[in-house]
């Protein structure tokens, strides 16, 4: 019985060394997959100057008129924010377009902050193929997701 309780109490020691050695070696972390739905941008692109170190950012970039799409959207990411729950308030939701910044649409927006459009920040997003991104409190821009990100 002695022998059997000390085999039991190495077993329990090496057990996570031997895991994280097959996992190391089998890549098995990377096979799973993400849920993320986005992706990670390879080139960094900082928006520091809306950063406050203490909220996430939700960009939003219109690059035309913003049609049904655009404005289902803005709409889902407005659900998205509400569905954070507790945590919403650090979160904050911008909008980068050339357009109008009184557009009718935005008075069911009242929270998303409207961008003057910045030339620099707004010609290197929209060379992506991404509309929405997502940007750490430090504001470097993690995420990238398309326009028909819903679907």
């Amino acid at each position: 019985m002695p022998k059997l309780k000390f085999l039991l109490i190495v077993f329990v020691f090496v057990l996570p060394f031997i895991l994280a050695k097959y996992y190391f070696e089998n890549d098995a972390a990377t096979t799973r997959g993400t849920t993320n739905h986005g992706s990670f941008l390879v080139d960094e692109v900082s928006i520091a100057n809306l950063a406050d170190n203490d909220h996430w950012i939700i960009l939003q970039v219109i690059d035309g008129k913003c049609d049904t799409s655009c404005q289902d959207n803005m709409h889902m990411l407005r659900q998205i924010n509400t569905a954070l729950g507790k945590d919403m308030d650090r979160v904050k939701r911008y909008l980068l377009n050339n357009t109008d910044k009184n557009a009718v649409y935005l008075d069911n927006y009242p929270k998303v902050i409207v961008l003057d459009r910045s030339e620099t920040l707004y010609n290197k997003l929209t060379k992506m193929d991404e509309r929405i991104f997502i940007a750490d409190p430090f504001g470097k821009i993690i995420l990238g997701y398309e326009n028909d990100f819903i679907a």
